[in-house]
């Protein structure tokens, strides 16, 4: 069953039964305050056919009650009844003509000598229209003694058809709500969830089409366009992952056919040949390392990209480890460069040794190839305060004096496989993925890595890590 049909039968029901039960207690409210209207009414005029008696109370006789036939043109029927139960004065005329109560009389007159009560009741009898009685006790003035009941009726035919109108005219004001609520909740349904079909239907055609470059369309701010906007956002994250993901096969594709021609190329040489040739064996061990390279790379990028990269953690010194890095810069630049290293203070932060090392030898190993012979290296470390101004964090800067980076180029010089300058990065052995692995270590260590360059004049690394303070672990 579609959403919006449950939901309009649940919108239906949830009005009927709050309809039903309104309507109940309207009718039951009406059906019990018209009879104690009556009933009040009623007593007033048993206690001013007391006021208007003019014989004592305990001998009273008809001629003690007079004027009860002028209650007989408003509608209410009296008698009086002595301890005997003998009516001794009656208006009784016309259609009521044999009115009694018998049962309230009889309780009446059990109850003489107890407290005195009072009873109302509703008097059907075959023949007659509805009757409310009411039955009241005439009390003496010196005692609580009963001497007699004076019983009154008012035929309530009208109240029982005004509680019936009633009664009919919530049943068609129900129905009626019912169905317009109906018609409501179906158009109100419709309009709601109508942009969430059309939120399936366009990614329906997305998918149906491989056409990631459409948008569905977003209606307001409501929970409806926030859904909206958060599928938007999840297609563009899947659009730059999908290019990503095209560039990256294509850069391994690219990357791997070099070396696997080589490799074919002086396998046939030597094939044609018919002997071992030692040049060609160095060219394929040489390339063979530099794939096997490759892939050890992209399965550590792999490993980061799914936060499942190893790591031992611990804490670090990193003024111990520059003075390594930057023994083994001077190995690696073998006397053609000034290396300069400036550790200011204690630096300690959390993290794995020998990836920390690998980033910092990426850094000056990238440094090294594009700087000039007689060019200076400068590897720095100093503790600052972080952006957020709450957290000291340590820098680490690698800055190196060569030709610079152009400033268009800035945005993507951490991207896998991309190169500044491809045909002097193939040349010097690079695949363009040094700067995407240094920044996957970083960011596992909880860090950002940020670059600045000026052409002819130079480029910087800047490596942020938190600082690692023992008294506030």
């Amino acid at each position: 069953m579609p959403i919006r049909t449950r939901l309009t039968i649940l919108y239906g029901t949830i009005l009927t039964a709050m309809l039903t039960l309104f309507g109940a207690a309207v009718v039951a409210v009406v059906a019990v305050a018209l009879p104690r209207t009556v009933d009040d009414v009623l007593r007033e005029t048993a206690k001013a056919i007391l006021e208007q008696s003019t014989g004592p109370i305990d001998t009273f006789t008809i001629r003690d009650f007079p004027n009860l036939d002028s209650l007989s043109d408003v509608g209410v029927a009296v008698q009086i009844i002595n301890r005997e139960g003998v009516a001794v004065n009656t208006n009784l005329k016309g259609n009521l003509i044999g009115f009694l109560d018998s049962d309230s009389l009889k309780k009446s007159l059990a109850a003489l000598n107890g407290p005195y009560v009072e009873y109302q009741t509703t008097v059907r009898q075959r023949g007659m229209r509805p009757m409310r009685v009411l039955t009241y006790p005439i009390v003496g003035l010196e005692s609580d003694q009963v001497f007699g009941f004076i019983q009154l009726a008012r035929q309530i035919d009208d109240l029982e058809g005004a509680i019936q109108t009633l009664i009919f005219s919530m049943l068609i004001i129900g129905i009626v709500g019912v169905v317009l609520s109906a018609v409501a909740g179906a158009a109100i349904t419709q309009r709601v969830l109508g942009p969430v079909d059309q939120i399936t239907r366009t990614a329906l055609e997305i998918s149906r089409a491989d056409d990631l470059n459409r948008r569905v369309p977003v209606t307001g701010n409501d929970e409806v366009g926030r859904m909206g906007m958060a599928f938007n956002e999840m297609l563009e994250r899947l659009t730059s992952l999908f290019r990503v993901q095209q560039r990256l096969v294509a850069d391994v594709s690219h990357e791997l056919r070099t070396p696997l021609t080589v490799i074919r190329g002086n396998a046939e040489l030597m094939y044609a040949m018919g002997c071992v040739d030692i040049e060609s064996v160095e060219a394929i061990v040489k390339e063979s390392e530099r794939m096997t390279r490759m892939v050890s790379n992209l399965l550590l990028l792999s490993q980061a990209d799914s936060g499942q990269l190893p790591m031992k953690v611990k804490s670090l010194d990193m003024g111990a480890i520059l003075e390594d890095i930057e023994r083994s810069a001077n190995i690696m630049s073998a006397g053609r460069h000034e290396i300069r290293i400036n550790v200011c203070g204690d630096l300690v932060v959390r993290g794995d040794e020998d990836r920390m090392k690998q980033v910092l030898l990426n850094l000056v190993d990238n440094a090294i190839k594009h700087t000039p012979n007689d060019g200076r290296i400068t590897i720095a470390a100093d503790c600052v305060m972080g952006p957020d101004k709450n957290q000291q964090q340590v820098k680490l800067s690698v800055s190196d004096s060569g030709p610079g980076i152009p400033a268009a180029d800035l945005p993507y010089v951490f991207d896998r496989f991309y190169r500044v300058d491809k045909s002097r990065s193939r040349e010097l052995g690079g695949a363009g993925l040094g700067l995407a692995i240094v920044r996957s270590i970083v960011e596992a260590h909880g860090g950002h890595i940020d670059v600045e360059s000026v052409l002819g004049e130079g480029t910087t690394f800047n490596v942020w890590l938190p600082a690692y303070e023992p008294n506030l672990v």
